[in-house]
């Protein structure tokens, strides 16, 4: 299977918010996301996994979630023995942009795109002396992803902040941020990497005004 920037950007959404399931003859691929903001992006989602991947997606909507679900023996099998990427439970801890991606930054950066798409975030806090301070946030619980994303995106001239941690009362997990903050960085994000989700592409669209 060719890695395109397409294939790139959807193997980035699957790192952030998606999880590979085999076992006793089950082949599942899945993307998780949010009922409220993620609509528009996942039915945008779904076009491109049948464009690029030639496979047909069920789109499901629950109380608490939103999941695109494939069945594939054959996708799953590249993803997890081809590309190297991390299946079932251990996924969260291991998972990094695989290296044939990452050594390419014009496929790094759409498999940035992707993972920010579904695990990042766009907001303003109050700092002092300065208010609305815009700030992009990825979140993973990869200590490797992080340190990976942030390697990739300060030798590319983003100025990404320290890496922080956060472990919470309400999950066994410790997550990392990786920080981008300021509107400089904000529009050359737009400029040079972007969103695909519109929610969080208006709202990065509007701080970096």
């Amino acid at each position: 299977m060719e890695i395109t920037e397409e294939v790139a950007e959807l193997i980035g959404a699957l790192i952030g918010d998606g999880y590979i399931y085999r076992k006793n003859g089950k082949y599942q691929i899945g993307f998780v996301g949010s009922p409220k903001t993620d609509m528009e992006y996942f039915e945008s989602l779904r076009k491109l996994i049948l464009s690029e991947w030639n496979k047909e997606s069920k789109l499901t909507l629950r109380e608490r979630g939103l999941r695109i679900i494939i069945n594939s023996k054959e996708l799953a099998n590249f993803l997890i023995d081809e590309l190297g990427i991390p299946h079932g439970d251990g996924k969260c801890e291991k998972v990094i942009i695989p290296k044939l991606i990452a050594d390419d930054w014009n496929l790094a950066r759409k498999s940035i795109r992707g993972i920010a798409d579904t695990d990042g975030s766009v907001f303003v806090a109050q700092k002092p002396g300065t208010n609305n301070y815009p700030s992009i946030e990825i979140t993973t619980s990869s200590k490797a992803l992080a340190d990976q994303i942030k390697n990739l995106l300060s030798e590319n001239g983003f100025r990404v902040a320290n890496i922080w941690s956060y472990k919470s009362k309400l999950s066994k997990r410790t997550t990392y941020k990786v920080p981008l903050n300021g509107k400089e960085n904000i529009r050359k994000w737009i400029e040079e990497i972007g969103f695909s989700n519109p929610y969080k592409l208006n709202r990065a669209l509007e701080y970096s005004k």
